[in-house]
């Protein structure tokens, strides 16, 4: 795995081509659910061929349009890690991880197949895999989730939570009820 989502060094006019694919494929996403790069590099006046050598396909398309929300999301999870109250971190995680894929489709849609082909978002996702995993087991030696709740099932859940709060094509109004509903459902059963 030798691609990356965010390359290096690019001539000037490959950052300009690159930057006009990205933005075009982000309005195409988010306005019809795909971003097919024949026609994003149709619409963004750049050849075809140029833009398979930024993106070789669709999964390295949707690491470049989502890897700076994925390594904010990786900050945000960090310092919650080092927070005094873990149920109050967890909270704040499972709020802003939820709020950040309901925001941002091409989040949404890489933390939800859970695959990556870029070297630098496999090794965004694995230090991710490992910081929630801290944060779970301080939550959980506090009493506030269950021990057999790992990361991969909290990114299960909050993405599950994401389809069930914009189904139907919007948002639901009230987002913290549904993380209210999860973080109850995390919780130990008394007993």
């Amino acid at each position: 795995m030798t691609d990356l989502a965010r390359p290096g060094a690019l001539r000037a006019d490959a950052v300009r081509n690159r930057a006009a694919l990205l933005s075009v494929a982000r309005q195409h996403l988010e306005r019809d659910g795909s971003a097919q790069l024949n026609a994003v590099a149709r619409e963004a006046g750049v050849g075809v061929g140029t833009a398979y050598r930024h993106f070789p396909d669709q999964q390295h398309l949707l690491e470049a349009l989502a890897i700076d929300a994925f390594e904010a999301m990786l900050d945000q999870v960090r310092v919650a890690v080092a927070l005094p109250d873990p149920q109050a971190a967890l909270r704040g995680v499972v709020t802003e991880a939820f709020r950040g894929l309901v925001g941002d489709r091409a989040l949404a849609e890489l933390l939800t197949g859970g695959a990556f082909s870029c070297a630098d978002t496999a090794e965004l996702a694995g230090d991710l895999v490992a910081s929630v995993g801290a944060l779970l087991r301080r939550a959980t030696d506090a009493s506030v989730v269950r021990a057999d709740i790992g990361p991969d099932d909290l990114r299960r859940l909050v993405c599950g939570m994401r389809a069930a709060a914009t189904a139907g094509g919007s948002p639901v109004a009230d987002p913290d009820r549904y993380v209210e509903i999860l973080l109850t459902g995390l919780r130990p059963v008394p007993g």
